[in-house]
């Protein structure tokens, strides 16, 4: 199917009758999207910048497509839990949910082309340390790169709904599960599945499943599903997927995931899918990179502009892609010594003990390493029977043989799971506060 660019979808359009979202198995078509949109755009031609929290996708879209075609910008905020609303509050005028975008009238206005070179889209994101940082971009950059998606997965992915397990306020959400899809002609799931048995429950054959590690690591003990059932492709990005997740979700889905790699800055830039285990990445067509000084990723990308977008990414450089070695920004120098954080966490998830791990550095004086751990079976006997305190020990005894002492964390909370965010990205803040509230 041809491909409208998202500044012309409500211009050019499709038939009345092709279907746009999927909610509750009953469709909603294109014809519904228009007037819906056209209300919205009355509604808020007053509003200059608006953050936009729906959590249906479909009055998310409406409400999207209505302020563009208003002439306002669009505030993505990470979440809409009361901390983010405040915390980000003087960067809108206007706050729509779900409830606002049911409030329609049923007006009508006549649609014109959306500027697609106007910077109209702020997402506000929270990077490791947990401070906010805004990224602007427009929808000319998001429509070159679903181009780019489309030419590589397009015809493969069929024309099935698209149905997922992240959240639209983050550009690999919007991208690949929102904009990707009406630009092509395929439709999407109102509902954003927390859990694999909902989606389960309403997946058709030949889908399209976006998801990410939150989800596709956490995919032990469930039943596979029919053959018949089987979507196409599924998606995954925001952390490095381990062999282990894809390989599960080849035997619950019958198809290995399609990683992705990429940030809300670069938009997507390069993809695997794991066969062996720590497969490289290879690049995008017309991409490019090369290594700073420091080992650092520098990308150009045609869809972010002309200029070379340096990363915190270590990279190994390859002839068609790169291999990933860590973030810089989780390199921390402790009694002079420069420990990885990352080489810290493999060190304790080798240890029998040991499920999960991430390690973060607390402020202070002096600075600590300290670590957050999900005990394995036998970690959590071994807890159980030995008590904190000489747990910790133990397995500061067993890190003593691969790492310097400087790399051995000073303080331990054993939890049933490691806090992350919404891709399964872990910020160093959330696990510095298990520290603060004294657990």
């Amino acid at each position: 199917m041809t491909l409208i660019p998202l500044s012309r979808l409500l211009i050019e359009g499709r038939s009345d009758d092709h279907p746009v979202a999927l909610r509750d198995g009953t469709l909603i078509n294109f014809a519904r999207f228009r007037a819906d949109v056209m209300d919205a755009t009355v509604r808020f031609r007053d509003c200059r910048r608006a953050a936009l929290v729906s959590q249906d996708s479909y009055h998310f879209t409406v409400g999207f497509y209505g302020l563009l075609h208003a002439g306002a910008d669009i505030v993505l905020l990470p979440n809409n839990k009361p901390g983010s609303l405040q915390t980000s509050a003087e960067e809108f005028d206007l706050l729509i949910d779900d409830a606002l975008i049911e409030k329609g009238q049923g007006q009508t206005v006549e649609l014109k082309p959306i500027n697609g070179e106007r910077f109209a889209l702020d997402f506000l994101t929270s990077g490791s340390t947990g401070a906010p940082k805004k990224v602007s971009k427009n929808l000319a950059m998001l429509e070159r790169e679903i181009a780019t998606l489309d030419t590589l997965w397009g015809k493969n992915s069929g024309y099935g709904p698209v149905f997922d397990t992240v959240s639209h306020q983050h550009v690999y959400g919007l991208t690949f599960k929102l904009l990707w899809p009406l630009m092509a002609g395929r439709p999407f799931s109102a509902t954003t599945h927390t859990l694999w048995e909902s989606l389960f429950a309403e997946l058709p054959p030949d889908a399209v499943v976006v998801s990410s590690p939150a989800h596709l690591e956490r995919m032990g003990g469930i039943v596979p599903i029919p053959k018949a059932q089987s979507p196409r492709r599924i998606f995954s990005a925001g952390a490095p997927l381990s062999l282990a997740a894809s390989q599960q979700a080849e035997t619950v889905f019958g198809c290995r995931p399609t990683e992705i790699f990429g940030s809300t800055e670069t938009g997507a830039f390069a993809t695997r899918t794991q066969t062996k285990g720590d497969e490289p990445w290879n690049l995008l067509p017309n991409m490019a990179i090369r290594c700073d000084d420091n080992g650092c990723l520098v990308l150009h990308s045609p869809f972010v502009g002309h200029d070379w977008l340096t990363t915190a990414d270590l990279i190994e450089p390859l002839t068609d892609g790169f291999r990933f070695l860590g973030r810089a920004d989780r390199i921390a120098k402790i009694e002079g010594k420069r420990i990885a954080l990352t080489a810290v966490e493999q060190s304790l998830t080798q240890l029998p003990f040991v499920k999960e791990a991430a390690v973060a550095l607390l402020q202070g004086e002096p600075m600590r390493l300290v670590a957050a751990v999900v005990p394995s079976e036998k970690g959590q006997a071994a807890l159980n029977d030995m008590g904190k305190f000489r747990f910790g020990r133990l397995l500061r005894s067993n890190l003593c043989a691969t790492l310097e002492a400087a790399g051995i964390p000073r303080q331990w909370r054993f939890v049933g799971e490691l806090p992350a965010k919404a891709l399964g990205k872990r910020c160093d803040a959330d696990i510095c506060a298990l520290f603060d509230e004294g657990t």
